[in-house]
């Protein structure tokens, strides 16, 4: 293969993944849970961990985003089991970019470090895990402290 062919698959390749991974991201489904603002405290319904389909069928959300005017970034909250929850904040700690949910992990777009559900790192180049917040809950709502 000549060098030239070789410049162009490598630049068609790139592009391919980049719009592939555009088109990934576009088919996931990102919910926001309608939240109360209460002094500092973010109150949600444990209802919003379940998603409802067109059939009928109900299944559990692994996370929710919340929202928040304090805040410039959006707050994932992580359904761990048994009533227990984390609460991050989406922004890397690497170099300020908004984090993506995908499953059980925040991913930053910028340059692929990977967050745990507890906020932890687990892929570089960041170093520092993400802020979290204290989330206490109750029967009905959970609630997360700024």
């Amino acid at each position: 293969m000549e060098r030239k062919d070789f410049i162009l698959k490598c630049g068609q390749w790139c592009v391919s993944a980049v719009v592939g991974g555009s088109l990934l991201q576009a088919c996931s489904t990102t919910y926001y849970a309608t939240n109360t603002m209460n002094g500092n405290i973010l109150s949600f319904s444990k209802k919003e961990f379940q998603e409802v389909r067109k059939d009928g069928q109900t299944r559990q959300r692994k996370f929710v985003l919340l929202r928040s005017l304090r805040l410039n970034y959006p707050i994932c909250v992580f359904a761990l089991g048994d009533d227990r929850y984390s609460a991050l904040l989406m922004v890397c700690t690497h170099n300020a970019c908004e984090l993506n949910p995908t499953g059980d992990y925040l991913i930053c777009p910028c340059h692929g470090s990977e967050f745990n559900n507890t906020g932890k790192v687990q892929n570089p180049p960041a170093e520092i895990d993400l802020q979290s917040f204290k989330v206490t809950h109750d029967e009905n709502n959970i609630h997360v402290h700024l």
